[in-house]
């Protein structure tokens, strides 16, 4: 509820700074890292290798891509992609990222997956990516 300020006029109530999260603390001022990265690190790396491994989901890609899915086969490329990040293989996670941005070209976040395409800042995505999975993931769940 706004409050009267000395001339009557409403005050606005001050804004409470949001805490800053692991990610906001690693990217730093970089927006457009930050935003890369909400949408490809894994919140649980170990449920999501449960689900299939990277040539499992390589495979079931391959095979949505042969049948026309092409919004599936995306989602396996990029589930691909952040496993092969969360397991530091920025070759393999390049490779999947861009699979995925050239199976679906509708895909709004397609930004997201050119990230990758420039190797100065596919590197410090990975730096930032592997310092965020050595705080936030239990040594014995990362394998």
């Amino acid at each position: 509820m706004a409050t009267l300020g000395i001339f009557g006029k409403k005050k606005e109530p001050e804004k409470e700074e949001a805490p800053k999260t692991l990610l906001d603390e690693l990217c730093g001022d970089d927006a457009e890292l930050k935003s890369v990265l909400t949408r490809t690190l894994l919140l649980n790396p170990r449920m999501t290798e449960e689900g299939g491994s990277i040539d499992a989901r390589i495979e079931k890609a391959q095979e949505y891509e042969k049948n026309k899915e092409n919004v599936r086969a995306r989602v396996e490329y990029h589930t691909a992609g952040e496993l092969a990040l969360y397991k530091g293989n920025l070759s393999q996670a390049q490779k999947f990222f861009k699979k995925a941005a050239e199976i679906d070209p509708k895909y709004p976040y397609r930004n997201v997956f050119e990230f990758f395409t420039k190797k100065e800042k596919a590197e410090k995505a990975l730096a930032v990516a592997q310092e965020y999975y050595a705080r936030t993931v239990k040594p014995t769940q990362k394998k």
